[in-house]
């Protein structure tokens, strides 16, 4: 698509992947809504990169409603959702609670489902649309301590496939980028504290190039699925 023609929602885009993203398409000449749950943090975000803020916790279905719904009178021609909104809590299997797995589950999974849901009711109506949900080397391979977050990220990888082939005869495009560690405010909201800088490990930015790129395909054509890694991380 025309990246100019970029209309979009951005979840979790106050910060992170999801700020970048959407920076890189308001660079692009696109328009974009944001999303999150800190209404400061949101609207201070939505100012330094051009974009329009709307909070809204994903868990929350009544939210996600009026979401999309106030998305699409803020955009007039809402084409394109990056389900972004996440986080991760890290335990071994015999420290894991069924109450913190299901916080993972109802945000990274659940809560995509719901904005996913809401779109692409408005995508099959005008016949067009992209989907990029944000999944996560994690969700291609399990490891120690990932059983909530690994389960989080596999589940979102099959409803992706579920929805391409629901979604591919109305026109809509639904893609997944699965990067590896990406430097942001992950680490700390996990509760594993802050980490220095490290110029051989991905930004954010990268996430968002490559997401942007990704849309930047003539529509004839989609990316099913990309994962981004460093190249030689120290």
């Amino acid at each position: 698509m025309n990246l100019s023609d970029i209309n979009a929602l951005v979840t979790g885009g106050s910060s992170g992947i999801g700020k970048a993203t959407a920076q890189s398409i308001t660079e692009a000449g696109g328009k974009v809504v944001i999303a999150a749950r800190n209404k400061e943090k949101l609207k201070a975000s939505a100012a330094e990169i051009g974009a329009i803020p709307i909070q809204c916790d994903v868990r929350k279905e009544n939210e996600v409603i009026d979401l999309v719904e106030e998305t699409t009178k803020q955009l007039d021609n809402y084409n394109v959702l990056i389900n972004n909104a996440g986080y991760g809590t890290f335990s071994r299997l015999v420290n894991l609670s069924a109450t913190d797995l299901e916080s993972q589950l109802r945000t990274n999974t659940i809560g995509a489902m719901m904005v996913a849901r809401e779109t692409a009711r408005y995508f099959i109506q005008q016949s067009y649309g992209n989907i990029i949900n944000v999944s996560s080397s994690a969700g291609k391979k399990g490891f120690e301590g990932g059983t909530a977050y690994v389960a989080s990220k596999f589940a979102l990888s099959g409803m992706t496939e579920c929805w391409r082939s629901e979604l591919r005869p109305h026109n809509i495009r639904v893609m997944q980028i699965n990067p590896s560690e990406v430097q942001t405010e992950f680490s700390e909201n996990a509760g594993r504290g802050s980490r220095a800088f490290n110029e051989t490990k991905l930004i954010a930015e990268d996430i968002g190039q490559t997401i942007v790129s990704m849309l930047a395909l003539p529509d004839r054509g989609f990316i099913t699925e990309t994962s981004v890694w460093a190249t030689n991380p120290k």
